[in-house]
């Protein structure tokens, strides 16, 4: 039996810096077939030259700059394979990330999306704010209910939906709970298999504080109310779901 096609879409805005590594950690991965589409949302940096630099390896298309959700959406409308995982341009891979989670499709045909753990690493220039995290959540692994951990077969999109184009942020956790609330067979390993990079400009956390941003903590709010409505108009049970703190 021939191994299915992942398709791995990497959603970027002004993502020169890190992109690079990002596919690379792509490329390092002990699974095959893979195809990579890079959705540009609109870069005024040197984004374009980085994905060009991987020739035909990668498949690059830009939009004009409406976000995340809907790049992400414009990745999935390209893509071809039977899987489809996301990553972030400043987050990394662990190289057998897709290996063993593919291993989890195959050993649970019923399975529709696997999700794995996360850890946080802090850039260089950020080691003061790193060395006072040590100890904290932020510094351990975290549940991670996240684009950048999740393998998922592609027809689920078309029974669960696309990313919310409405949310910049919270988009995520959107669909989760929808897919959730639909039933889909979601399993979490206990691996880390995705590592997230702190930075200066990490949409969802304040530099420092590390606290959800004021626009994170309004797109919460607005997911999970989304989210109630719908249960109490169907009357059914509420979501159980382990987020990440």
């Amino acid at each position: 039996m021939n191994a299915p096609l992942i398709s791995c879409i990497v959603p970027v805005f002004n993502g020169e810096a890190y992109l690079g590594e990002a596919l690379g950690s792509i490329w390092q991965q002990t699974y095959r077939p893979l195809e990579i589409i890079v959705v540009d949302d609109g870069s005024t940096d040197g984004t374009a030259a980085v994905a060009a630099g991987y020739g035909d390896r990668v498949r690059y298309v830009k939009q004009i700059n409406t976000g995340a959700p809907t790049a992400r959406n414009l990745g999935l409308s390209m893509a071809r394979g039977e899987f489809v995982a996301f990553l972030d341009a400043d987050d990394l891979w662990h190289p057998e990330k897709l290996e063993r989670q593919i291993a989890r499709f195959a050993a649970r045909p019923e399975l529709q999306v696997c999700v794995s753990y996360l850890q946080n690493f802090w850039i260089p220039k950020l080691e003061v704010e790193k060395s006072r995290f040590l100890g904290h959540p932020l510094s351990e692994p975290l549940a991670g209910y996240s684009t950048v951990t999740l393998l998922a077969r592609r027809v689920l999109f078309e029974q669960v939906g696309l990313f919310s184009p409405d949310l910049r942020i919270g988009d995520t956790t959107d669909w989760f709970l929808r897919a959730s609330e639909q039933g889909a067979v979601i399993e979490l390993l206990s691996d880390v298999l995705a590592y997230r990079r702190m930075h200066e400009h990490n949409m969802s956390m304040e530099p420092g504080s590390r606290q959800p941003t004021s626009a994170m903590q309004s797109a919460i709010l607005r997911v999970v109310k989304a989210s109630l409505d719908r249960r109490r108009k169907n009357g059914s049970a509420p979501v159980s779901l382990k987020f990440p703190s």
